[in-house]
C-alpha cells in the first residue's frame, strides 16, 4: 500500500467500530468525514480504531472534532479514539482534540469512555436562508441547553443572545450562516457564523441588538476568518447536579 492510501472498514456490533489503516492526509481526511458522518448520524456512538493510523499532517486530527460537532456532539453523537501508548497518542493529545474526544488504549474502554461526557462538546448547525432562521436557532439553543443539563438562567439567556445574534447576520451578514454552541466546562459560548465582511459596531449599528448582547452576555466578540465572521457570546454558569 502506497503512502497515499487509507483504508476504512467498518465492523458491526452494539456500537460500530471504524478501523483507520494509513496516512491521514489532506486528501483521506475528507474520506475520513465522510465515513464518519455517515456513522454517527446512522448509529450515534463510535469507536475509531486508530492503531495503525499515521496522522502525516497532525492537523488533519481535527476531522474527528469538526465531524463530531457537525453531527450533534455529545450526547447524540459520541465518538473515542482506540490507539495505545505511542506517537499517535502523543499526537493526539498535543493537538488538544482530546478535550471533545475520547482516547482509550483498547476497545474495551472505549466502550466505557463513550458514557462519559467530554470536558467541551460542540454543535454546528448551518441556518435556513430564510426568516424562519432565528426561530430555528433557539429551538436549537433550547434542545442543547436541555441535554447538556444547563442550569440557572442561562437557557433563557442562551436562546435571547440566539435570537439577537442570528438577526444581526441575516441582516447584516451574507452567504451561509452557522449556529456554533460550545460547551466547555461550564461556560457556554454561542456564535453565528456568515460569510459576510466587515465586523459589528454596537456604536454604529442600527437597532438595538448588539447592545442586548452585551447586556446578556458575560463577554462578546468576532472572530475573523479567511471568508466571513463569527460573532459570539460568552456565557458564565454551572451544570445542574
Amino acid at each position: 500500500m502506497s503512502r497515499t492510501e487509507l483504508m476504512c472498514r467498518v465492523e458491526d456490533g452494539v456500537v460500530p467500530v471504524l478501523v483507520l489503516t494509513g496516512p491521514l492526509t489532506l486528501r483521506t481526511a475528507a474520506q475520513v468525514e465522510r465515513t464518519l458522518h455517515k456513522l454517527l448520524l446512522d448509529r450515534g456512538s463510535l469507536l475509531v480504531d486508530a492503531r495503525e493510523l499515521e496522522p502525516v499532517v497532525p492537523a488533519r486530527l481535527a476531522v474527528f472534532t469538526s465531524t463530531l460537532s457537525a453531527a450533534g456532539g455529545w450526547p447524540a453523537a459520541r465518538l473515542v479514539l482506540v490507539a495505545p501508548p505511542g506517537p499517535l497518542a502523543a499526537a493526539l493529545r498535543r493537538s488538544g482534540i482530546l478535550r471533545e474526544v475520547g482516547l482509550a488504549a483498547d476497545r474495551a474502554e472505549g466502550l466505557a469512555l463513550l458514557e462519559a461526557r467530554p470536558a467541551r462538546v460542540r454543535r454546528r448547525i448551518e441556518l435556513p436562508d430564510t426568516a424562519v432562521a432565528v426561530r430555528f436557532a433557539r429551538v436549537l439553543v433550547r434542545d442543547a441547553c436541555q441535554e447538556w443539563e444547563l442550569a440557572g438562567g442561562i437557557p433563557a439567556r442562551a436562546e435571547l443572545l440566539a435570537d439577537e445574534l442570528v438577526a444581526n447576520a441575516v441582516v447584516h451578514g451574507g452567504g451561509r450562516r452557522t449556529l456554533l454552541l460550545t460547551l466547555d466546562g461550564a461556560n457556554l459560548r454561542v456564535g453565528v457564523r456568515d460569510e459576510g465582511i466587515g465586523a459589528p459596531d454596537p456604536d454604529t449599528a442600527t437597532g438595538q441588538g448588539l447592545h442586548v448582547v452585551a447586556e446578556l452576555s458575560d463577554g462578546w466578540g468576532t472572530s475573523r476568518h479567511a471568508v466571513g465572521k463569527t460573532v459570539w457570546a460568552l456565557l458564565r454558569g454551572s451544570r445542574a447536579s
